[in-house]
């Protein structure tokens, strides 16, 4: 376990590192909302990508159970989970936008 909280930590300060080296204007702002939209623009387009590398992966398994049914190995429990990620994945971004376009958040 204490391995484990180990590496948890490395990985975290590692990517913190990276995120800093990568853009060097994220110190150089010093209103500091320039950071945030950065990070911000820079994780829409990470979750984009990946959610569109992730919907390929899921039509590749979809044809995989396709072919298992085939053979006669279809598994329904299979095909649930698939479905149930595949959906998962294709609404989390309009659920999180309805819940942040929706807070108010006060301006003091």
């Amino acid at each position: 376990m204490q391995g484990f909280i180990k590496g948890v930590v490395f990985g975290i300060v590692l990517v913190g590192g990276l995120v800093a080296a990568i853009d060097p204007a994220l110190a150089a702002d010093s209103s500091g909302s320039g950071i945030f939209s950065s990070v911000q623009s820079k994780a829409t387009d990470i979750f984009t990508n990946v959610r569109n590398i992730l919907m390929i992966v899921g039509a590749i398994a979809v044809l995989g159970l396709a072919t298992m049914a085939f053979f006669g190995k279809f598994k329904w429990s299979w095909a649930v989970s698939l479905l149930g990620g595949l959906v998962l994945i294709a609404f989390v971004g309009q659920v999180v936008q309805y819940f942040i376009s929706s807070a108010s958040i006060p301006t003091n």
